[in-house]
């Protein structure tokens, strides 16, 4: 089915104010306007015992977190007795927006991570820090009471350290141990914990994420909402396949984007495969395919030596994953074939989205739905004519009456293209 939201006179192409690119995102994510890019310069710092946890959980954590694309601090010195924690330490968690804390067994003998834990606790209370405890084969009543192992590390710092100071280190430990956490006892093994602590992360980095050039789309929002209707993302069960068509630089491909960076992190797995056709033309399909497959299964130096190799391969290796896949700018039904040609080569869940020039592709594939895109409504480029010229889309009285007859010549100007040229 078409889904048409715009009536067909409206010409104007849908684009970005500072570059008319099919690159940039869009405003779906509702962050309020007054936040401003990112200032930290980690996404997380890992606080933890190395002896009790860093060839186990740790590894696995940060190796979870990098493979979904968090940058993540985590200091692997081994810190020599009396040494006192280094600036640049306190300086990466002042510049860290998430904190994960690992309280493991010996976690306490540590008064390195005391003071990391601290210096953490400081910016919870000063800069909104986030904080996520972790308590790895330890009881949390343990961390905050200082019982058990915890009891018996301060026995020791009593005898050696300021009064000042391990007061200062109780503290920090009741209040981290009374912030909302993960218990390892609640979970099957170390994968589930780290993949469910790395979801509550992606999750945290979403909400202060904003798309470059959001503030330069007009009338993305609503184009979204048709597709995603189309995509049936409520049914987990199915895979599902759409397409958007339209004429060239009408924005096809800043919708599929903007949609791809919206539920890219909620899939097992994701690509983006940009000028499906131009590459296809260049290289062969067989080039996409390793590219796809690479993307995909985090792999390097993908070799595909014939297109029924790849097809093989992707249907072995995707059928049990849940993906999304955007497929930008095709223009020939091998191409579909040799990247998307079957639904039974993904799993449950997965969903493919097509932009193409031809709405007839999409049909002779049988997608299971089509978006026909649109340019912008008189409305929508008044607004964006008005951003890019004045910086605003409201408009004063004076600069109001300027707008309208200046749109309504573009559009004159593009109907008459046809016989100025």
């Amino acid at each position: 089915m078409d889904s048409s939201p715009h009536g067909e006179n409206s010409t104007i192409a849908l684009v970005s104010i500072t570059q008319p690119t099919d690159d940039s995102q869009s405003t779906w994510i509702n962050i309020s306007s007054s936040l401003s890019a990112p200032t930290w310069t980690y996404d997380v710092f890992l606080n933890f015992r190395g002896e009790d946890t860093r060839r186990s959980l740790v590894e696995h954590l940060y190796q979870a977190l990098s493979s979904k694309g968090v940058y993540t601090y985590k200091d692997d010195q081994i810190l020599e007795k009396g040494k006192s924690i280094s600036p640049e330490l306190l300086q990466a968690i002042e510049e860290s927006l998430i904190a994960i804390i690992i309280f493991s067994k010996d976690y306490a003998s540590s008064t390195w991570c005391l003071e990391e834990l601290v210096k953490i606790m400081e910016c919870h209370d000063t800069n909104g820090q986030i904080v996520f405890p972790i308590f790895y084969d330890v009881d949390p009543s343990d961390v905050r009471k200082q019982r058990n192992s915890f009891a018996d590390a301060f026995v020791k710092h009593e005898r050696d350290q300021s009064p000042e100071k391990v007061q200062k280190w109780r503290n920090a430990l009741i209040l981290a141990s009374g912030l909302s956490g993960y218990h390892s006892c609640t979970f099957r093994d170390d994968h589930k914990f780290t993949e469910k602590i790395v979801e509550d992360v992606n999750r945290e980095l979403h909400r202060f994420e904003i798309p470059a050039g959001e503030h330069n789309l007009v009338g993305v929002g609503s184009r979204m909402d048709e597709v995603v209707s189309l995509l049936e993302l409520r049914h987990n069960d199915r895979v599902r396949i759409v397409g958007i068509h339209g004429k060239p630089g009408i924005g096809k491909t800043t919708v599929a984007r903007a949609l791809f960076d919206k539920l890219s992190d909620k899939y097992e797995a994701a690509c983006f495969l940009n000028n499906v056709g131009k590459i296809s033309e260049k290289h062969g399909v067989e080039y996409l395919q390793e590219i796809l497959l690479s993307e995909m299964l985090k792999l390097r130096n993908v070799k595909i030596r014939s297109t029924n190799e790849g097809l093989n391969m992707m249907s072995r290796r995707f059928r049990h994953m849940r993906v999304v896949i955007v497929l930008d700018d095709v223009d020939h039904e091998n191409q579909l074939e040799a990247l998307a040609g079957n639904r039974n080569w993904f799993g449950g869940g997965s969903r493919v989205i097509i932009t193409t020039r031809d709405g007839e592709l999409l049909s002779k594939c049988g997608v299971d739905g089509k978006y026909k895109a649109y340019g912008l409504s008189y409305n929508e480029a008044k607004q964006l004519f008005s951003l890019y010229v004045f910086g605003s889309r409201t408009l004063g009285v004076f600069t109001k009456q300027l707008v309208g007859p200046i749109c309504c010549v573009c559009r004159l100007l593009r109907l008459l293209k046809p016989w100025l040229l």
